[in-house]
């Protein structure tokens, strides 16, 4: 090596094959038709293995190696790194940005500190609760999370918002470009935003050639996206009513300590996790139809079944009423089991008379109980309080048993298909048992 050479980093063929993406043989093969270049050893046993420079290597594969090497640095190396400029250098306005950020950071983690619930709904209080006292500066959580992370690691300057200053007059989307790109972004496709982007280079190529030149690049819609669009807006065009109601629209959290036993009782069926096997010899899974209380959180009323029903309904109900005696209300979802002639009436589903003339219809049982029946909101989670109890029955109840399914397929034992094949499959009436013995 001549002085002033520089020992250039080399990888082996294992690290090469990750970047790339393949398998070693795959680099090899490379090699020996010299579409990559390599310099040819020999290990310990005295075979042949292949180093490669990082120079020789394509372009992008340079740019992944150096971006990994980067990401196993720790933050304080790369923060170091980057040396702030002088507070004095920057102009009054960015100061004055800075300073309103720095401000903003040190406020968000004393209010999370604080908060005593979820940090995640901190965050998102946090917004809003910026949005009303400082509607000049709105942002949302990511920009929060951003910011931090960029004055960790760049410092100061990353406080400054420098979008659009390399490029002012050169670079803007109009209300017609950025209309298009709505139009497909706040989609439930859930398009990327690079194919957003094509599609509306495409729109205007079709409708409006002669402005195709002038739509900014891909970077500069999705800072826009960023910036503008709001986080409850953004959930709801693109993942549709339910997510929006679900995570975005405020709801008021029901508390019972003022409510009397007996005043609600909330019923629902529940599907355990767990195979047993009928007289029969059938195997499935067994239904839970089960009356809650909401003021005291007792099961009041139990039915295991092969098939939820109004006949398993009327069983649970009939049995809360012998131990309890008669409930107020009844709050139900919209399965047919509640909803039959026999059992609660129609509810939502009650059609219209004919004619106008009412069809004589036998009262059914809960309003001739004196009990009134409400109906739950379709598809909203949040007011079945009883899929809390259902989880914990899951929990506690469901997992004692070896037949125990899961949920889902990542929660399913592996050791079941040895179970079930080895015949060790619980009795109806064994489980029926258990259950009736737990809940009630």
């Amino acid at each position: 090596m001549k002085d002033g050479d520089t020992v250039e980093t080399r990888l082996t063929t294992k690290e090469v094959a990750k970047l790339y993406n393949k398998n070693e043989s795959t680099i090899r093969r490379w090699v020996e038709s010299g579409k990559l270049e390599a310099e040819c050893v020999y290990n310990q046993f005295n075979s042949t293995a292949y180093l490669f420079a990082v120079s020789a290597l394509d372009k992008p594969m340079q740019e992944k190696y150096f971006a990994q090497v980067k990401a196993r640095l720790p933050k304080a190396a790369i923060a170091a790194s980057k040396k702030d400029k002088p507070f004095g250098h920057f102009t009054d306005d960015e100061r004055q940005e800075i300073m309103w950020w720095e401000k903003t950071l040190k406020e968000w983690k004393i209010y999370r500190d604080r908060y005593p619930g979820d940090k995640a709904e901190a965050d998102d209080k946090f917004v809003a609760l910026c949005a009303k006292t400082d509607p000049e500066h709105t942002f949302s959580v990511k920009t929060l999370y951003r910011k931090k992370k960029q004055l960790e690691t760049q410092g100061l300057e990353a406080l400054i918002d420098k979008r659009g200053k390399g490029r002012k007059g050169k670079s803007k989307i109009t209300k017609e470009m950025w209309q298009t790109f709505l139009s497909y972004y706040l989609d439930e496709a859930q398009h990327p935003i690079s194919k957003c982007w094509q599609y509306t280079q495409q729109h205007f190529q079709k409708f409006a050639p002669d402005l195709v030149a002038d739509i900014p690049s891909e970077s500069t819609f999705r800072r826009r996206v960023e910036s503008d669009i709001p986080e409850a807006m953004e959930v709801l065009g693109r993942q549709g009513q339910k997510a929006f109601r679900d995570r975005c629209i405020p709801y008021i959290r029901r508390t019972y300590e003022a409510m009397a036993s007996n005043e609600w009782w909330v019923a629902d069926n529940h599907t355990f996790d767990v195979i047993t096997q009928g007289g029969n010899g059938q195997r499935h899974r067994l239904y839970l139809t089960a009356f809650f209380d909401a003021r005291s959180g007792i099961f009041t009323g139990c039915h295991v079944t092969t098939a939820p029903s109004s006949q398993s309904t009327l069983i649970a109900l009939r049995k809360g009423i012998l131990k309890y005696g008669i409930p107020e209300n009844i709050y139900v979802d919209n399965g047919r089991e509640f909803l039959t002639h026999d059992t609660g009436g129609l509810g939502h589903r009650k059609k219209k008379p004919k004619n106008g003339e009412e069809r004589f219809e036998v009262p059914p049982v809960f309003e001739r109980l004196g009990i009134h029946m409400t109906n739950a909101i379709v598809r909203n989670a949040k007011a079945k309080i009883i899929e809390r109890r259902f989880r914990d029955i899951k929990d506690h109840l469901s997992r004692l048993f070896e037949t125990y399914t899961g949920g889902n397929v990542v929660e399913k034992p592996e050791k079941l298909k040895g179970v079930l094949k080895n015949g060790e499959i619980p009795l109806d009436a064994t489980f029926i048992d258990t259950v009736e013995t737990l809940l009630t």
